[in-house]
């Protein structure tokens, strides 16, 4: 569908097409980027009760685009949309009350993240993974929070995988074991993981969970150095300098 055609439907009240419309905007696709455009397609779609305009408006209004910051009327559209059933909403109001100051409430963070990990936002359930594995407003419940990371890696996302790998190394919650630490590494950093990729590369090093091999090491810390990884970076420097053989 063409810009004539949304447009045409946006301003006939549609409010799917408000909300593309929105988009289009925003991010400046197409048309001179203009947030104050965008959410004002957001809002018409917003006022006809669209969980998703709702979202998107609660977003500018924490971030100031396109509109005054204003968090309370964040908080109160996340909370609208949320319950109209808008996972990524819920979400967002467990990041609001964890991670902004002011806002921080842990146990309400848990409740949105819990209710967004039943909407199928695997995140969500990576971040009650963390909090309970670190007792971030509740008792530590390593046992929850392993399960929590084995259904996010199932899922794809790398950096349970490297959490799970990490509890295995240290003995957190399950006796200490190499070879269980190095699978869930592997399994991590083949999904991406920058970290996961520099913890093998020192696992291959030290010969922990693997046969010692600097080749092997070198491979791996490359690869988590071309992501970014400082610490990957200097290991790499010390092997090629001599200094670590």
């Amino acid at each position: 569908m063409g810009f004539e055609d949304v447009l045409r439907k946006a301003q006939d009240g549609d409010p799917d097409a408000q909300v593309a419309m929105g988009y289009l905007f925003f991010k400046g696709d197409g048309v001179v980027q203009d947030r104050r455009e965008a959410a004002r397609w957001f809002y018409l779609a917003a006022d006809q009760g669209n969980a998703e305009a709702m979202c998107n408006l609660a977003h500018m209004r924490a971030h100031g685009e396109g509109v005054r910051l204003d968090l309370d009327k964040s908080m109160e559209l996340y909370l609208k949309a949320a319950d109209l059933g808008d996972a990524r909403a819920m979400f967002n109001l467990g990041y609001m009350y964890t991670d902004v100051e002011g806002l921080k409430d842990y146990e309400k963070g848990f409740y949105w993240y819990s209710r967004a990990a039943e909407a199928g936002n695997i995140i969500a359930l990576y971040r009650m993974g963390v909090m309970m594995e670190e007792g971030i407003g509740r008792d530590i419940d390593y046992r929850s929070a392993m399960d929590c990371y084995t259904k996010c890696l199932e899922g794809g996302f790398p950096k349970a995988g490297y959490r799970l790998g990490k509890m295995y190394m240290e003995g957190r919650g399950v006796p200490q074991n190499y070879d269980k630490a190095a699978k869930y590494m592997i399994k991590a950093a083949d999904l991406g993981s920058e970290d996961a990729m520099l913890e093998l590369g020192k696992m291959h090093l030290t010969g922990q969970g693997m046969n010692r091999s600097v080749n092997n090491a070198k491979k791996w810390l490359t690869k988590a150095a071309i992501r970014g990884s400082a610490e990957a970076a200097e290991l790499l420097e010390k092997i090629n300098s001599g200094e670590l053989k």
